[in-house]
């Protein structure tokens, strides 16, 4: 009997912690998705498994696969829960057809403007009581997040040739395209260079980020050395831009955003001759939610926000005031 009335407090939000798991895979993927830290995502699923009485996932190589009790449930809630998100939704639209949620969720790439966001909110809508910002640096994970309204604001980077697949109800705006500069060490003979010719470091051991959010930027750039007549060598791998740092300094030549300059002694940024490796900053939110109404302002401070970030990265200052073609 104990059992069979736990079962009955079984409510969307477990639904939707199960669901989230299922489909991608991890516990820490999953608390992504939600918006949430894994140890939340980890006690919820403690807590519904001690309820229900069964082991729902198991741990494997990797992430989690579903137990035979965890796919029974997950296929009888399969057809339930867009049903449940589809009429809170609409509950929601009646209860507040335009004004913005008291807890705004952002979700965003790495990026020198994820600070500025929250504030940038509260600015527009005094009204918002709370700024999530959630960072993942898979685009292709985030824009999902926008399109279910699990998230009201994102940001997000592509590239030409790499364009991301935007969803219907999503409305994007770019809010600069930017080039890519160039790490070198400071005892690298280009070092003595304003602008460096991506073509003179064709023979050099370059450092690239190497988890899989950085796979679509890898491939953009060796297609991009391809087109300059050769194949880069990529002889580090490392998993984070902190390591790729310590291993310029060490001799390897890397890539940066130049809105982040390391400002690391050691460590030379230089602007590449051309209008090459360009990417794209792009605000992105729902078509149907409270941003919609005040996009213009919001697209408008975060560009003034851009511009002055740039203006404290040294280098970045000294080629937008010299101007691309003179640095």
């Amino acid at each position: 009997m104990t059992k069979e009335f736990d079962v009955v407090q079984l409510d969307v939000h477990h639904l939707r912690v199960i669901r989230a798991i299922a489909d991608t895979g991890s516990l820490s993927r999953a608390a992504i998705a939600l918006g949430v830290t894994q140890p939340a995502v980890s006690a919820q699923l403690k807590r519904l498994e001690n309820m229900l009485g069964y082991r729902l996932f198991d741990r494997c190589e990797g992430g989690v696969t579903p137990t035979p009790m965890g796919e029974l449930l997950l296929r009888r809630t399969a057809a339930l829960l867009p049903q449940l998100d589809k009429l809170l939704e609409d509950i929601e639209q009646r209860v507040c057809p335009s004004g913005p949620p008291d807890v705004v969720r952002v979700v965003a790439v790495a990026s020198a403007l994820v600070s500025h966001l929250p504030s940038l909110v509260t600015g527009l809508w005094p009204e918002v009581s709370e700024v999530q910002v959630v960072h993942d640096d898979h685009p292709e994970r985030l824009l999902p997040l926008l399109a279910q309204r699990r998230a009201e604001l994102g940001l997000v980077k592509d590239y030409p040739g790499y364009e991301l697949e935007i969803p219907a109800n999503v409305d994007t705006a770019v809010v600069v395209t930017e080039p890519t500069f160039v790490l070198l060490p400071e005892f690298h003979p280009l070092a003595r260079e304003k602008v460096v010719d991506l073509r003179d470091l064709r023979d050099e051991s370059w450092v690239m980020v190497s988890d899989s959010s950085a796979a679509t930027f890898t491939k953009y750039f060796a297609d991009t050395c391809a087109r300059h007549g050769f194949s880069p060598s990529f002889t580090h791998q490392v998993t984070s831009q902190q390591v790729a740092l310590l291993v310029v300094k060490a001799g390897a030549i890397g890539l940066s955003q130049p809105i982040c300059d390391p400002g690391n002694h050691g460590i030379v940024t230089r602007p590449l001759r051309g209008d090459v490796l360009p990417r794209r900053h792009i605000l992105a939110w729902n078509k149907e939610t409270f941003v919609a109404g005040r996009r213009a302002e919001l697209i408008s401070a975060v560009v003034e926000a851009y511009w002055a970030e740039a203006r404290t990265a040294p280098v970045y200052a000294a080629y937008l005031d010299e101007g691309r073609d003179s640095v």
